[in-house]
């Protein structure tokens, strides 16, 4: 028998790894910004391209219902996170792209909605390519973007992946879909009208804004960059026993950190109160 190409007999079979995930995105979000997303759904050579693209990077069959049952997932995913952040007991990070909550509220959602875990005080990855495939009527306007812009955006910090690796296609239940953004209609229409009124902030401000932002970039670049600092990252894990957390929790929730780097990077990326709330996430996950 040959050993070329993987050929899959079904969607049921096929797997979709995290690099697949994330040029199906990309490739997608590019399309919509060529014009291929005229509505909701993407034209069906746009399904063939990311197929075809799969098939010479990964060696493996990928046919366009592949890719049409993998949307139905991330619909179902998407359609999620917009009714967490609609819900008031949650903030929303737009650095990290994280679904934030406190330990009480996060225990709450968690012991009504197990699989909802995935989605809070954890980075969703590749949040802006999923809004833009996800959204309605994304070609045009401000979430036009192309697939070189988004090679080029900048990664703000590492954790859990919100599409588990690994999961087949076929026993992924189906979900509705995915509520339209929120940048269609007349909420274009206001943001237009907004945007013509005269700024009343004094330029000082947007100036000390923008060195603010500039030097949190330039630090997470800096702990992006070499092996991680596991002595570092130690002492910062311990330091919260001062919060009333024991050290045997704490060795615990170290000992996770160092067998997964970027979720290190990212839990070194956060400040204390961001700390605070992954480590509660995780003790919790650990029951």
């Amino acid at each position: 028998m040959s050993k070329g190409k993987d050929k899959v007999g079904g969607s049921k079979q096929f797997r979709w790894l995290p690099p697949m995930h994330e040029m199906m995105l990309k490739i997608l979000a590019e399309e919509a910004g060529k014009g291929n997303k005229p509505s909701s759904t993407f034209r069906a050579g746009s399904f063939a391209l990311v197929a075809k693209e799969i098939t010479a990077q990964f060696g493996v069959e990928c046919h366009p219902s592949y890719v049409d049952n993998r949307m139905r997932t991330l619909r179902t995913m998407w359609s999620t996170i917009q009714t967490l952040r609609k819900k008031s007991v949650f903030g929303w990070d737009d650095n990290l792209k994280m679904i934030t909550c406190d330990a009480k509220t996060y225990q709450e959602e968690v012991m009504a909605h197990r699989k909802h875990a995935d989605y809070l005080n954890k980075k969703i990855d590749f949040y802006d390519e999923l809004a833009i495939v996800m959204g309605k009527d994304t070609a045009t306007g401000g979430f036009s973007k192309s697939y070189v812009d988004l090679e080029n955006e900048p990664d703000n910090g590492d954790s859990a992946e919100f599409v588990a690796d690994n999961v087949e296609e076929g026993e992924v239940e189906k979900g509705k879909n995915a509520i339209e953004s929120s940048t269609t209609g007349s909420g274009i229409s206001k943001s237009r009208k907004r945007a013509r009124a005269p700024s009343t902030i004094d330029d000082s401000v947007l100036t000390d804004l923008s060195d603010q932002l500039r030097d949190i970039a330039v630090a997470l670049k800096e702990i992006n960059q070499g092996p991680v600092d596991y002595t570092a990252l130690y002492n910062e894990v311990m330091a919260l026993m001062a919060d009333g957390y024991s050290e045997d929790m704490l060795a615990t929730a170290f000992d996770h950190l160092c067998e997964n780097e970027k979720t290190a990077r990212g839990f070194l990326a956060k400040n204390a109160r961001l700390r605070k709330l992954w480590i509660d996430g995780f003790l919790f996950s650990q029951i």
